[in-house]
């Protein structure tokens, strides 16, 4: 047990990419040094980058740390006042417990044999029409409920919130088109935080940001891999 979760956590992992996850996690705690104003932000931080890193890996692993980022930024979102980051992040939850059990019955050891990382797909014509036509439709219906109940900055709020609701579905089913749902996420996001004013959310989406870029690249990789 203990040596399946030290492969889970430490082996298939090239040089690149730890210097590559230290380096966000370094950045989490810069910020928390110079604007100490959030503990739970820069844990919230840390933990994010955990996940988001893992997942661009292919590591179930990522669900873990997913669960208490989550639970610190739906605190965070409610300090805040930012209602669709608090809805968005109780869906997370849920999808969360999905995610798990969607994983756990399509991981593969093709690509590594002693690294199990998720089987990729990709999305279709017909599959990429629906996936636009959902986001600006619900981006419209939300940021009209948020602007209604009084949410700031509600139509920023709803894009990042309807962008990160169809990115999450695709997440949990594999698709590695949720990369690219996500690097727009991550823009709307840091500038969300930034009219909000909390550093430490400012450089977690930064971070993510990076991350979303490297996680594309990746499943690219793992879906050409996995093909063969």
């Amino acid at each position: 047990m203990v040596e399946k979760i030290r492969r889970e956590l430490f082996s298939g992992w090239t040089n690149f990419e730890k210097i590559y996850i230290c380096l966000l996690l370094l950045l989490q705690v810069v910020v928390f040094y110079f604007n100490p104003e959030s503990l739970m932000g820069v844990i919230a931080g840390i933990s994010g980058v955990l996940c988001v890193t893992f997942v661009a890996k292919g590591k179930i692993s990522n669900y873990f740390f997913g669960f208490i980022q989550i639970s610190l930024y739906l605190l965070l979102s409610i300090e805040y006042v930012l209602y669709g980051e608090v809805l968005l992040n109780l869906f997370y939850f849920i999808m969360q417990i999905i995610g798990v059990s969607v994983w756990r019955k399509n991981m593969t050891t093709k690509v590594e044999k002693d690294n199990s990382v998720v089987e990729v797909k990709g999305l279709s014509l017909k599959q990429w029409v629906i996936t636009i036509v959902t986001v600006i439709v619900s981006w419209y219906l939300f940021g009209s409920m948020l602007a209604y109940f009084g949410s700031n900055s509600p139509y920023l709020d709803s894009i990042t919130t309807s962008l990160s609701v169809v990115a999450q579905i695709l997440m949990t089913w594999r698709y590695k088109e949720q990369w690219l749902l996500w690097i727009v996420v991550n823009v709307f996001s840091i500038a969300l935080w930034i009219v909000a004013g909390n550093a430490s959310m400012v450089a977690m989406w930064t971070a993510f940001l990076f991350n979303s870029s490297y996680g594309y690249y990746n499943w690219l990789r793992l879906a050409k891999i996995e093909s063969r």
